[in-house]
């Protein structure tokens, strides 16, 4: 008989001194029965330690959000693997929601969910359909991730660290990432049901932040090559028409994005 596949949390965090901040994250679990990888980027002689058992700790000496989650992914011991933050709350059976959704979609590599806000309420719009998907549309947050460690690690997929916090581009490093996924034909899941609650503002809730333009354009130019000039034109009439930005920063935020792709092909020499 098989047993049931592991499950271990990666969490990233910055300057921690102790785990108690674990509570807050876990409120309905007991410690001791989750398994637990924290890459803590910190400074030399302000290492984190754990004293239970089913909770490691990584300290880091680099900085950056992608460098983190690959460090935690390449010493994971799971079966599936949970990308985590250290500002959310996880719901009672958010273990059992996971392990269910990997039995169902058995051929998945990764598998995506749903988080609720500070309301209880859907954080943003969702698909309406569950199941396998193709298309990368819909914009990922990391917390929503999740993998089967044995496909990861085969393919030596990682977070590129171009992307996400600390890095030359600040966010889309989730979608890039899908992206890797699909265009090596493995299998990526979006399942209708919430795992976590994430307070406060979202990386979408600004979306004309030039910063944010820039890193988004870039990933698109990863996707569609040279059309991504035609991406960022349609890109530039949402952001007016949904608010985001005013008709007078039009054409300055289309050099926001034109400049993620310079840089991106700059990078990518």
């Amino acid at each position: 008989m098989n047993s049931e596949p592991t499950l271990e949390i990666l969490i990233s965090t910055m300057n921690r001194k102790d785990i108690s901040f674990l509570k807050a994250m876990f409120p309905h679990h007991e410690l001791v029965d989750l398994q637990i990888l924290i890459v803590n980027q910190t400074q030399l002689n302000e290492d984190l330690v754990s004293d239970v058992e089913s909770i490691r700790v990584i300290n880091s000496r680099e900085s950056g959000l992608s460098k983190s989650r690959n460090l935690a992914i390449e010493n994971a011991i799971g079966d599936i693997l949970v990308i985590a933050d250290d500002d959310i709350q996880y719901l009672p059976n958010f273990e059992k929601t996971i392990l269910e959704a990997y039995e169902k979609y058995d051929q998945a590599s990764l598998i995506s969910f749903q988080y609720l806000d500070e309301n209880h309420k859907l954080s943003k719009i969702y698909p309406r359909k569950e199941g396998y998907i193709k298309r990368t549309k819909q914009y990922l947050s990391s917390v929503e991730m999740t993998f089967k460690a044995s496909h990861i690690q085969h393919h030596k997929l990682r977070f590129n660290v171009d992307f996400g916090l600390g890095a030359k581009f600040v966010c889309a490093e989730e979608q890039v990432l899908r992206h890797v996924f699909i265009s090596r034909g493995l299998k990526v899941v979006f399942v209708r049901t919430p795992i976590l609650i994430h307070k406060g503002k979202t990386s979408t809730s600004d979306m004309g932040r030039p910063d944010l333009v820039r890193a988004i354009t870039a990933y698109k130019y990863l996707v569609y090559k040279k059309w991504a000039y035609l991406w960022l034109l349609k890109y530039i009439f949402f952001l007016y028409r949904y608010d985001y930005i005013p008709f007078v920063d039009m054409l300055k935020t289309y050099r926001y994005g034109y400049e993620g792709i310079l840089e991106i092909i700059k990078t990518n020499r």
